[in-house]
């Protein structure tokens, strides 16, 4: 064959995990044609090289595959999807996305785990891999519907959730009985490979039983048994990891795909933060406050992109047994809180923008009060103020009518009558009600439903009211996110270094209590005056972004003013040699 002629080359059906020529992690092979030492044994002479070879070793990958970043993207879209057609609007909202987040998370670790250490490319993987991409696609059909806190009418969807469950379960079965094949001469490695597969399978039949549990009569809570059953494999998994370091995460890409998982939901909060954006181009608002909150914004996923891979593992620097496991499992809660606090952090802009609106509107229409006290002059102001506000907001005109309201004006003496004053502020709150619903702030979804079911006729100014209302959540878990994002990488940067100077100390002493600081900013929604003064101002994203800042410049200066631990650090920072 000529050189440089490429020659495609088939996949094997199946492949195996192991070295073909190696011995376990952590040795190097011995160069061929050198002298191999040698042990005698009776009659036999056994090399160390042969000694090496008796005990499997599997292939090391330290890179991850472009079909496992595919995954990777599966679930974010996922999370994506289910966010956007599931808004986090009251209590019952924000747990099921907990809840949600908890099932998707983990499923993903469990796939995420066996690939780091066995996934090798062959046609059976590929197979299991298409099977697993199905499951991501039916968490995200299943998740529109999925509510626990109405198990009475989302029993089928929950019944649907148990069976994906259970299957993703059964493809890892698969998988890693091909694994115990392969090694199946080998005691010490089959043990902790059989006690994954019966976790993973007492957890499908647990997941078939809690189907049977979800029906429309069913008014439990059997659907945190899933959390249970998710959590418990996880741990069966890493504690046998530990214990049989054969089958540990040491030599793998485990602390790579946890990164690139951080950076793709860095990436889709940037998505979510130009989408609230896109709003304030519509507007052609572009105050200083609404400059503020964008450039705030901005700051604030860059300097999380900081804090966070300044202190990712060096690929080249192995961490113990023990910091490999909870360096993974503490990525849980740190998505989650880094998740909602992406979501905030648009929702928040968009609130910017909507006041920044409803100020021009206001303005408007005081104007236009204060102008004359002749009704039919304010009803004709009134009507052109409305038909620019719900032009603008894209209203439907039989939800956002202002017509009854102005016929109520104009039937009035004059304009310094209790009736017309009532008729001019339905007016303002309509147009109001109007602009929110243009920009998605609106009362929770069960509330609506409520009011529907109970034949209610809500007014403007309760019906503005309510959407208002969800914002006090939004200001709660925004700060309570945000402030558990840095205590968690606090942690992070305590694992992720196995030597630490005092100025490493100091960063993860300010990392936690300016992560504290932040997340107890959460209880000014108990005094109502000072919530509300602070949530109709422009200063909620600042805020954060100069925490971040601080803590992004101290242990900028922190490196420099004290030295760093030979060799060892993250990405950007500075490795000494000796």
């Amino acid at each position: 064959m000529a050189h440089g002629k490429l020659r495609y080359r088939p996949l094997p059906l199946i492949a195996s995990p192991l070295e073909q020529h190696g011995h376990a992690h952590g040795h190097k092979a011995h160069k061929h044609g050198s002298e191999q030492p040698s042990i005698e044994k009776g009659e036999e002479v056994i090399t160390v090289q042969e000694q090496y070879d008796a005990t499997p070793a599997f292939r090391e990958r330290e890179e991850a595959s472009s079909i496992e970043l595919f995954y990777d993207l599966f679930f974010v879209a996922n999370l994506t999807t289910f966010t956007a057609n599931k808004p986090i609007d009251d209590k019952n909202t924000i747990s099921s996305y907990i809840g949600f987040f908890v099932l998707l998370w983990f499923t993903w670790l469990q796939v995420v785990v066996y690939d780091v250490r066995f996934g090798i490319d062959s046609l059976f993987e590929r197979f299991c891999k298409l099977l697993h991409f199905g499951v991501m696609v039916s968490f995200a059909i299943v998740g529109n519907s999925f509510d626990p806190s109405s198990p009475k009418t989302s029993y089928v969807s929950m019944r649907q959730l148990s069976l994906i469950m259970m299957v993703s379960r059964i493809v890892l079965i698969c998988q890693y009985t091909s694994v115990v094949y392969w090694v199946r001469q080998h005691r010490k490695i089959t043990t902790p490979l059989v006690i994954h597969v019966l976790a993973l399978a007492i957890g499908a039949v647990l997941c078939l039983g809690f189907f049977f549990t979800f029906t429309s009569k069913s008014s439990g809570k059997a659907y945190i048994g899933w959390y249970v059953v998710a959590i418990l494999e996880a741990l069966a998994v890493f504690l046998s990891s530990s214990q049989w370091k054969v089958v540990g995460f040491k030599h793998t890409n485990l602390h790579e795909r946890c990164g690139l998982l951080t950076l793709i939901i860095l990436g889709e909060g940037i998505i979510v933060l130009t989408k609230a954006m896109s709003y304030v181009t519509k507007g052609e608002n572009f105050s200083a406050p609404i400059i503020g909150q964008i450039i705030s914004a901005t700051l604030i996923i860059y300097f999380l992109y900081m804090l966070y891979f300044d202190r990712v593992p060096n690929p080249h620097i192995h961490l113990p047994s023990w910091s490999h496991n909870f360096w993974a499992l503490i990525h849980f809660p740190f998505h989650l809180a880094l998740v909602l606090f992406m979501e905030g952090t648009s929702r928040l802009i968009t609130w910017r923008n909507a006041l920044e609106m409803f100020d021009v509107i206001y303005e408007g229409w005081n104007d236009i009060w204060l102008a004359s006290n002749d009704t039919a002059i304010l009803a004709d102001g009134f009507t052109q103020l409305g038909d620019i506000v719900l032009e603008f907001s894209e209203a439907d005109l039989s939800k956002f009518n202002i017509t009854g309201y102005l016929t109520d004006l104009t039937n009035e003496a004059d304009g310094a009558t209790e009736g017309a004053a009532v008729a001019a502020v339905e007016i303002l709150v309509t147009l109001v009600n109007a602009l929110f619903k243009f920009f998605k702030i609106e009362a929770s979804k069960k509330e609506v439903k409520k009011e529907a079911a109970e034949g209610l006729k809500v007014d403007p100014l309760t019906s503005l009211q309510n959407a208002i209302a969800v914002y006090d959540l939004v200001f709660v878990y925004f700060f309570v996110a945000a402030g558990l994002t840095l205590v968690i990488m606090a942690l992070l940067m305590v694992v992720s270094k196995r030597k630490k100077v005092l100025g490493d100390w100091l960063g993860v002493a300010l990392r936690l209590a300016l992560g504290v600081g932040i997340s107890l900013v959460a209880i000014v929604k108990t005094n109502f005056d000072a919530k509300d003064s602070f949530l109709s101002s422009a200063w909620m994203l600042p805020c954060v972004m100069l925490g971040l800042l601080v803590v992004v410049v101290a242990e900028g200066v922190l490196g420099w003013v004290l030295p760093a631990p030979r060799k060892e650090g993250g990405h950007g920072e500075v490795e000494r040699e000796g």
